[in-house]
């Protein structure tokens, strides 16, 4: 199983990046030039409402230090982010430069929020 990850953007549109846990950087032995594979499942506002619900699966490079992850600069011009939002992400897997392929947290899910999000009420019939 993946980890789930709630984490507020750094940096400008649309060179947004964000920051995996540093426990899950060690533990993986994450390095520059990896990729991550993962998913962008909903953006919320500062308050922990519910704005887009995004649900794509996301290649990111891993750049300039170990933990720093970027979003595909076409993503954030496409859904018009500014990076004050805060977004929840499932960490999948890593893809070394050497090609080997590494599961985050296999057979087990790992919560890590920044803030506390809003349930989106159900409509009653």
């Amino acid at each position: 199983m993946p980890e789930r990850i709630i984490k507020r953007a750094r940096n400008f549109a649309p060179n947004l990046y964000f920051q995996i846990p540093m426990r899950t950087v060690v533990k993986h032995n994450i390095k520059r030039g990896d990729t991550l594979y993962c998913t962008l499942r909903r953006i919320f506002d500062s308050e922990g409402n519910l704005l887009i619900e995004v649900n794509r699966e996301l290649e990111c490079q891993i750049k300039q230090r170990d933990n720093r992850f970027y979003v595909p600069p076409e993503l954030v011009k496409e859904l018009n982010l500014i990076g004050v939002e805060y977004y929840e992400f499932v960490l999948h897997k890593i893809k070394r430069n050497d090609g080997a392929e590494v599961e985050i947290y296999p057979k087990e899910m790992i919560e890590k929020e920044v803030i506390r999000v809003k349930e989106v009420p159900t409509q009653q019939l």
